[in-house]
């Protein structure tokens, strides 16, 4: 897997739709700042409005890298070498996470730096800042999952557009969860959606913890279920 995962990441930084990404971050980090700090309503807490935006881009950007091994017919190459099923959607897994968690990283420090610089630390709470940030990487990570799970069991280059699509009704769930807070139910399903904690993250999170936990059962059930599905697909 070790030779599947260095080739996937050095496939990945090479890509100019990659490297726009990293490029997308910094921008709109530094651009979300400076609106703020013009609107005279800037807090640390503005920066969490960004990260869905990214995340959408970076789940149809990974999801067509990932989609390129069905395009390409290099799957079938990867097995006819010798390499196992699990080994491929892992190393595909491990590469999605890394390519959503760094840039999100980059997004966070460069917001960080531009936040002390205008407005320095006031407002800010280190440690809900913090646990914002957190429960906004785990959930980055879980939506990393889904992006790996449907580009590989969706074996075309729609699997590659799939993942932004979902994102929009696990959205609109979260959206609908705001306004109808009497629907218990409905709460409960958005505490489950990543999508629905990095939406919520505009003010401290009230429940780092159980957020971080939802992600963590999130990813393990995609990516158990799409090495599952992966094993028992015809690739003939």
């Amino acid at each position: 897997m070790n030779k599947l995962l260095r080739v996937n990441l050095k496939l990945m930084v090479r890509r100019k739709d990659t490297r726009l990404c990293a490029g997308l971050s910094v921008v709109l980090a530094v651009l979300g700042a400076l609106v703020s700090k013009l609107n005279g309503n800037m807090t640390w807490y503005d920066m969490f409005e960004f990260p869905l935006i990214l995340v959408m881009i970076f789940s149809a950007v990974g999801g067509l890298f990932i989609s390129r091994d069905y395009t390409q017919n290099t799957i079938r190459n990867k097995l006819t070498v010798g390499h196992k099923r699990t080994d491929i959607y892992l190393a595909n897994q491990i590469t999605e996470t890394i390519f959503f968690c760094v840039l999100v990283i980059f997004f966070f420090i460069t917001s960080a730096i531009a936040n002390f610089i205008l407005i320095g630390a006031k407002g800010a709470v280190f440690s809900e800042v913090m646990g914002n940030i957190a429960v906004c990487l785990f959930a980055v990570n879980a939506l990393s999952a889904i992006t790996t799970f449907l580009a590989m069991t969706v074996k075309s280059s729609a699997g590659g557009v799939l993942p932004i699509i979902l994102m929009y009704p696990m959205l609109m769930l979260s959206v609908l969860a705001e306004e109808l807070e009497d629907v218990k139910w409905l709460k409960y399903v958005c505490d489950f959606i990543p999508v629905s904690h990095i939406a919520s993250l505009m003010q401290p999170d009230k429940d780092p913890a159980m957020h971080i936990c939802y992600s963590l059962i999130f990813f393990a059930l995609f990516t158990a279920g799409g090495i599952a599905a992966f094993r028992k697909a015809d690739l003939k």
